[in-house]
C-alpha cells in the first residue's frame, strides 16, 4: 500500500534542517577555510576602523552576506550574525528542494528528506558564503515560479524579474541557475510556445543583464579547464563530512539507490524536469575550474544537480519502508552533523591558540602566511589559508591574501598594500616554505612564483611579520630573514627583519 502524504514528511524535514544547522552553534570558529577573510570583511564593512582597509560599495553581483550579516550585526556580534546567516542558507537547502517537489506533485514526498544531505557539500565547506546562500534561495525562487503558474503574466514577471535581481546580487550564479531552470522547465511544457523558454526567461534576465554588462570592467581574467583531473572532486563535492573529507559511504548508497530505482522504475522524474536535470548534470561535469575571476566553478554545481534530482523524483514506498527510510535518513544527517561538530570544535581550539598568540605581535604591522607542506601530515592545506586574516579583526593588521578582488569583493585595500597582496584567483593561496625560501632569494625563476607569486618577491621588505603553519614537526630551512618570536602547537610566528638596500627595492617595485 503506498504511503499517503501526511505531515511526518514535514516534521522530517524540520528536524533534519535543524540537525543540519547544529554544528554552526556548537563551534565558535567553522573550519572552513574562507571563514577568517569573509568575518574579517563583516567587521570592516559593519564599521571597524583600519589603517589599511577601506570598504567601497559598488553593484558587484557578490553581496548577500556583505549586506545581511553586518545588518545583523548592529545587534549583536558578527559572529552570532554569521551563525544565522549560515543557518537561513542551510535551511533554504533543506526547504527548497521540498518545496519544489511540493510545486510539482502537489505534496511533498519521501525524496526531498534525502536531498537534504546535500546541504553538506563542498560550497558549505569551503565557506563559499554568497553562492551557498544565493542557491539555497535559487530553489526555493524556482518553486515559487513553478507555482505561480495560474498568475497574471505582467504581475508574474514582474515579481520575478525582481526576484532574479535579488539572485543577482547575492551571487551571480543564483541568478543564472535560476534563469536556466525556468528556461528549461518552460521548454518542457506539453504545448510548445516561443514566449514561454525564450521570452519570458529573457524578460526575467533583462535587468540583470544589463547590470552585468555595466559592472564588467576587464576582470574576468582566464579560464582552465581539467576536466579529467577534476572528476573525482567534482562527485566528491555533493556530500561532505567535513572539509575535504567527503561522505564516501552516504555517496555510495545513494549511487545504488538511484540505480535500482531508475533500473527497476521505481524511481521516476517529473517529465517537466527531465531537460533541466541532464543539462544541469551535464555541465556539472564540463564547466571550467577558473573563470570569471574565481576559483572553484567546478564545485560549484554538482551539489545543486544532486538537489534537483531528488526534488524532482517521485518514489511511492509502503507505509512501514517509508517510515524506515524516513528514519535512516535522520539517521545519517545526525552522523553528518555530529561528525562536524566534533571536527569543528577541536579547529576552534586551534584557532583560539592562534589568536591568543596574536596578542603578542605589535598593532597595525603587514603580515604574510606561509604554508610548511613538509609538516602538516593528513590536515588539508587550504584550511590554514586565511588562519592570519584574523590579525586583520584583532590587531589592525594587514594581510597577503585578504578578499580584496576588484569586481568580486567591496572591501578594498590601501595602494601601498595591495601591491603586495593577492589580487586574483591564482594568487589566493599563500607559498610553500620552499617557495619562501626561493622568494627571499630573489629567485622568479619556479613556474608558481613566476606566474602567481610575483607580488611576493622581496617580501622582506613589505611585510613586518609572518605565520608559518607546520601541523606537525619544526620547520626546517626558514629564510634568515625570519626570526622567531612564537613557536606555536602547530605554528610559528616570526618578526621579518628588512635586510640593507630595502629603500632601493621600494623606489623601483610597480
Amino acid at each position: 500500500m503506498a504511503l499517503p502524504m501526511k505531515n511526518w514528511t514535514v516534521a522530517a524535514l524540520i528536524a533534519a534542517a535543524l540537525v543540519l544547522i547544529l554544528p554552526l552553534w556548537c563551534a565558535g570558529v567553522p573550519a572552513m577555510p574562507d571563514y577568517p577573510a569573509r568575518l574579517a570583511g563583516f567587521y570592516l564593512i559593519g564599521g571597524m576602523r583600519s589603517s589599511f582597509y577601506t570598504v567601497q560599495w559598488a553593484a558587484v553581483p557578490n553581496l548577500a552576506a556583505e549586506t545581511l550579516v553586518p545588518l545583523l550585526a548592529r545587534a549583536m556580534p558578527p559572529e552570532t550574525a554569521v551563525r544565522i546567516f549560515l543557518s537561513a542558507a542551510v535551511a533554504m537547502w533543506v526547504a527548497g528542494p521540498a518545496l519544489i517537489h511540493r510545486a510539482l506533485y502537489g505534496r511533498v514526498g519521501q525524496m526531498p528528506l534525502i536531498a537534504a544531505a546535500f546541504a553538506y557539500n563542498i560550497n558549505f565547506m569551503w565557506g563559499f558564503f554568497n553562492y551557498y546562500f544565493s542557491t539555497g534561495l535559487c530553489l526555493i525562487v524556482f518553486a515559487a515560479w513553478i507555482a505561480s503558474a495560474g498568475w497574471r503574466r505582467v504581475l508574474r514577471l514582474l515579481i520575478f524579474a525582481f526576484a532574479t535581481i535579488v539572485l543577482y546580487f547575492s551571487h551571480v550564479l543564483g541568478a543564472a541557475l535560476f534563469l536556466f531552470l525556468v528556461a528549461c522547465y518552460e521548454a518542457s511544457a506539453k504545448s510548445f510556445s516561443w514566449r514561454r523558454p525564450f521570452i519570458e526567461p529573457a524578460i526575467l534576465a533583462a535587468p540583470v543583464a544589463v547590470l552585468f554588462f555595466l559592472q564588467m570592467n576587464g576582470t574576468g581574467g582566464k579560464i582552465e579547464f581539467d576536466l579529467a583531473g577534476t572528476f573525482l572532486r567534482r562527485i566528491e563535492s555533493i556530500v561532505q563530512m567535513r572539509f575535504q573529507e567527503p561522505a564516501y559511504p552516504v555517496l555510495a548508497a545513494l549511487g545504488i539507490f538511484l540505480a535500482a530505482g531508475f533500473w527497476r522504475s521505481f524511481l521516476t522524474i517529473h517529465r517537466r524536469m527531465r531537460a533541466a536535470v541532464a543539462l544541469l548534470w551535464l555541465g556539472a561535469f564540463l564547466v571550467p575550474e577558473i573563470a570569471m575571476g574565481g576559483w572553484g566553478l567546478h564545485l560549484r554545481f554538482p551539489a545543486v544537480a544532486a538537489a534537483l534530482l531528488f526534488a524532482a523524483s517521485e518514489i511511492s514506498l509502503p507505509r512501514q519502508a517509508a517510515a524506515f527510510a524516513g528514519a535512516l535518513v535522520l539517521a545519517v544527517l545526525g552522523w553528518l552533523s555530529i561528525s562536524l561538530t566534533a571536527n569543528w570544535r577541536a579547529f576552534d581550539r586551534s584557532v583560539a591558540e592562534f589568536r591568543q598568540a596574536l596578542r603578542a605581535t605589535p598593532h597595525g604591522i603587514r603580515l604574510m602566511t606561509a604554508i610548511d607542506a613538509d609538516h602538516m601530515d593528513d590536515m588539508p592545506k587550504a584550511l590554514y589559508w586565511h588562519l592570519g586574516e584574523f590579525a586583520i579583526i584583532d590587531r589592525d593588521d594587514a594581510t597577503t591574501l585578504m578578499f580584496t578582488t576588484e569586481g568580486q569583493h567591496i572591501v578594498k585595500a590601501d595602494p601601498a598594500v595591495a601591491r603586495h597582496s593577492a589580487q586574483t584567483a591564482n594568487e589566493g593561496s599563500p607559498p610553500d616554505l620552499a617557495y619562501l625560501r626561493a622568494l627571499s632569494a630573489g629567485d622568479d625563476s619556479l613556474p608558481k612564483i613566476h606566474e602567481d607569486l610575483q607580488y611576493m618577491l622581496h617580501f622582506e621588505c613589505y611585510y613586518d611579520a609572518a605565520v608559518l603553519i607546520h601541523i606537525s614537526g619544526i620547520p626546517h630551512d626558514v629564510p634568515a630573514a625570519l626570526k622567531i618570536r612564537h613557536r606555536g602547537s602547530f605554528f610559528s610566528l616570526y618578526d621579518v627583519m628588512k635586510p640593507a638596500g630595502c629603500s632601493t627595492i621600494s623606489a623601483i617595485r610597480p
